[in-house]
């Protein structure tokens, strides 16, 4: 229960059109409104760094009244066949984001883990391990790296400049070794358009969002261990390496957990995050005392803080976050309560999704359909300002405005077993209109020999 909660496809199978509005507590949310380098911030320093296949398109189910051709903006590309790719084996395996570059080209990481659990015995050849991988905009593998490791969690790829990557995520206990020697606790590497790493980093002891641009910079949220707490930060890389600015949050109560991250197109900084009692930003207040609350904070390119807003004495927490080309800014996550945003109220416990104006304004709130709890809903911002979130296998959209425009729903494929079920992790736009789409599709999930797949695929949404 929501209140309970805490903390290549080979094929690619028609998306189906669903019922028209919001389920999974449909109606509890109306809309209420149709290059310099930057000077470094004061703050701490941040810790010094350490030393598929492509298949045939298929065509989508059509509603009953055919919509609108997507509204690409000028010097966008146009929109590709849909495809889709399938990573499995004997272990688990699960995509756990996906981002697109300047030129189209995809960027891809998943996850592999032996199936070692209370209900199914250990198969033989399976594998523990972690993935990065580029394919061209069709679908078409151009390199595929992979690196063994012990536990990881929380893996995230970013786009940078001219074909390079961004990686980040947690290595518990157990180093991972990208080609530079031991990656250890939250770590950030740059790898080059061939997939070779070019530098990394440690991000505190856990990295919590990464966010990327075509100019090189990458964004990163976390948090440093002290003896007497555990201290939320934000820093700023450039493409070489260098820090060009870290904020730490002191002030933030125990308890408290940064998340998601995501860059402006003029370059401002986006921010959130769980904090527990009031958090106070360059004389600032956020939240209330005794109590979590959900923030959103702005900060300029140069790390000044520009705005902030929160949803005072919600608990829960935001999973993604995605910035819309005029600044508005749109989060996903979920509540484990009713929450009130701006004249917009959900009355329970569930996934959300929100926006507010560039200024920080609230504008709309609603609660997106889904149909597992086991993945955070994720977000997407599509050229023509349409909205996509994604929970469990529902994709619900938005106008920028708010205004519902349906949804659509992802369906198992290659299903032989008779039980098969499609879970989203991420979702990210292609700049086509279109929409990538990763996580796992489940196989056997009523036996206690499933297996589960990671998945990538092109929808149109």
């Amino acid at each position: 229960m929501w209140h309970e909660r805490r903390r290549g496809l080979r094929g690619l199978l028609p998306v189906a059109l669903v019922v028209w509005g919001v389920g999974c507590g449909a109606g509890e949310g109306d809309p209420l409104s149709a290059g310099t380098e930057e000077k470094p911030a004061t703050s701490m320093p941040v810790p010094p760094s350490s030393p598929g296949e492509a298949v045939p398109p298929v065509d989508i189910l059509p509603p009953s009244r055919p919509p609108a051709a997507p509204e690409v903006p000028p010097g966008f590309p146009a929109a590709t066949p849909p495809w889709a790719q399938r990573q499995g084996g004997p272990q688990d395996d699960m995509g756990t984001s996906v981002a697109v570059d300047a030129e189209g080209q995809v960027l891809w990481a998943w996850v592999s883990t032996p199936r070692e659990d209370q209900d199914r015995e250990p198969v033989e050849g399976q594998r523990r391990a972690l993935t990065l991988a580029r394919s061209t905009a069709d679908g078409k593998t151009v390199w595929s790296r992979e690196f063994p490791r012990n536990h990881v969690a929380g893996l995230r790829v970013g786009a940078g400049a001219e074909g390079t990557s961004y990686l980040s995520g947690n290595a518990y206990l157990y180093a991972v070794d990208f080609g530079l020697g031991a990656a250890e606790d939250g770590f950030l590497v740059h790898f080059s358009g061939k997939g070779q790493a070019l530098w990394q980093r440690r991000v505190g002891q856990k990295v919590h969002g990464l966010a990327s641009d075509a100019t090189g910079d990458a964004l990163v949220s976390g948090e440093e261990w002290t003896a007497e707490a555990h201290v939320p930060l934000l820093s700023r890389y450039a493409a070489d390496g260098g820090v060009r600015w870290t904020r730490q949050f002191a002030s933030a109560g125990e308890g408290s957990e940064p998340g998601p991250v995501a860059l402006t197109p003029s370059g401002s900084a986006v921010f959130t995050g769980t904090f527990s009692g009031v958090l106070e930003v360059d004389g600032h207040t956020f939240g209330t005392p005794g109590a979590r609350s959900l923030v959103v904070l702005l900060f300029n390119p140069g790390g000044g803080f520009v705005w902030g807003q929160a949803l005072a004495g919600v608990d829960g927490h935001i999973s993604d976050v995605a910035v819309m080309r005029d600044g508005s800014v749109v989060a996903a996550g979920e509540a484990l309560g009713a929450m009130n945003w701006g004249e917009a109220k959900l009355p329970s416990a569930g996934p959300f999704v929100l926006a507010m104006s560039a200024q920080g304004a609230p504008r709309w709130l609603h609660r997106p359909a889904c149909d597992d709890t086991s993945a955070p809903p994720s977000v997407a911002v599509e050229p023509s300002g349409t909205v996509v979130a994604a929970c469990g296998s529902r994709l619900s959209l938005y106008g920028a405005d708010g205004a519902p425009r349906g949804e659509r729903t992802l369906q198992p494929e290659n299903c032989t077993e008779g039980a098969c079920t499609v879970t989203s992790t991420a979702v990210a736009p292609t700049g086509s209109g279109q929409l990538l789409v990763t996580g796992s599709q489940r196989h056997g999930v009523a036996t206690d020999a499933w297996n589960q797949d990671a998945f990538l695929r092109l929808v149109a949404p």
